[in-house]
C-alpha cells in the first residue's frame, strides 16, 4: 500500500480518474450515435422478432431525435464499461495491499463478464416473454401503440438494471473475502432478503406493473442464493491462506 501520496494527491488522481471516464464514454456515445439506426434495430428486436400487433409511434417532431441522443448515451456508458472498471481499478489498486489487490482484481474483471451476462439474460430472455405477456394481456381488444422514446427507455433501462443485480455474486465474493459476510448470516437474512428483492426491483424497473417487477425480482432470489455459495468458497478460502 502507498502511504506516500497526500490527501490532495488522491484528490488529483480521483479527478484525472473521472476525467478519463467521462472522455471514455463520450467518445464512445459518439461512435454509438453514428449507428443509431442500427441500435434501435437491436432494441426493436425483442418485440419484432415475436410480430407481435403493436405499433411504435413517435409523439412530437423532438421524439426520435432525443431517442437516438438517449440510446446513444446508454450505448455509450455500456461499451466504456470495461474503462471505467479500469480507471476504477488503477484509483484503488495503490492503496491495496496485496491480498486486497487479488480479490479486488478478481472482483472487477468478474463484475464486467457479470454486467455483460445480466444485460443479455434480460435481452434473449426476459424481455420476450415480458414484452409478450404485455402486448397480448388484452387480447386484441386494446390497439397496441407505445412512444419509441418510452419503448427505447424500457429496454435499456431493463438491461442496464439486470446488468447491475447480477454483480450481486461479486460484491458477495468481495465482502466474504474481506470477513464483512458469511455464508451462514447471508441464509439466515435470506426471508428478509425477498423482502429487500421485491423492494429494490420494484425501483429499478422502469415500469410501475407488477410483471416486470417479478421479472427481475426472481432471478434476483436466484442470485442471492448463488451468491450464498460463492461466499462459502471465498471463506473457505480465506481460512487456508490464513492457516498457511
Amino acid at each position: 500500500m502507498d502511504s506516500e501520496f497526500t490527501f490532495w494527491d488522491h484528490i488529483s488522481e480521483l479527478r484525472s480518474r473521472l476525467i478519463s471516464i467521462m472522455i471514455g464514454v463520450m467518445v464512445a456515445s459518439a461512435i454509438a450515435y453514428g449507428f443509431w439506426e442500427k441500435i434501435w434495430f437491436v432494441i426493436a428486436y425483442p418485440l419484432t422478432k415475436q410480430h407481435l400487433k403493436v405499433d411504435l409511434i413517435a409523439t412530437s417532431p423532438m421524439e426520435t431525435l432525443m431517442t437516438s441522443f438517449k440510446m446513444s448515451l446508454i450505448s455509450g456508458v455500456i461499451l466504456a464499461f470495461p474503462w471505467i472498471m479500469w480507471n476504477v481499478w488503477r484509483f484503488l489498486a495503490p492503496a491495496l495491499f496485496a491480498k486486497e489487490k487479488r480479490v479486488f482484481g478478481i472482483a472487477f474483471f468478474s463484475s464486467i463478464i457479470m454486467f455483460a451476462v445480466g444485460a443479455s439474460f434480460a435481452y434473449f430472455a426476459v424481455l420476450p416473454a415480458g414484452l409478450a405477456f404485455l402486448a397480448t394481456y388484452t387480447k386484441g381488444a386494446i390497439t397496441q401503440n407505445w412512444r419509441q422514446g418510452d419503448f427505447a427507455s424500457f429496454i435499456s433501462q431493463f438491461m442496464l438494471a439486470f446488468g447491475v443485480i447480477f454483480e450481486l455474486p461479486v460484491v458477495a465474493y468481495v465482502l466474504a473475502s474481506m470477513g464483512l459476510i458469511t455464508a451462514g448470516g447471508m441464509w439466515s437474512f435470506f426471508r428478509y432478503a425477498v423482502i429487500v428483492i421485491f423492494t429494490v426491483a420494484a425501483i429499478l424497473t422502469p415500469g410501475p406493473d407488477p410483471v416486470s417487477q417479478v421479472m427481475m425480482a426472481v432471478p434476483l432470489c436466484v442470485l442471492y442464493v448463488i451468491s450464498i455459495g460463492i461466499c462459502k468458497i471465498a471463506q473457505k478460502k480465506s481460512a487456508q491462506e490464513s492457516a498457511v
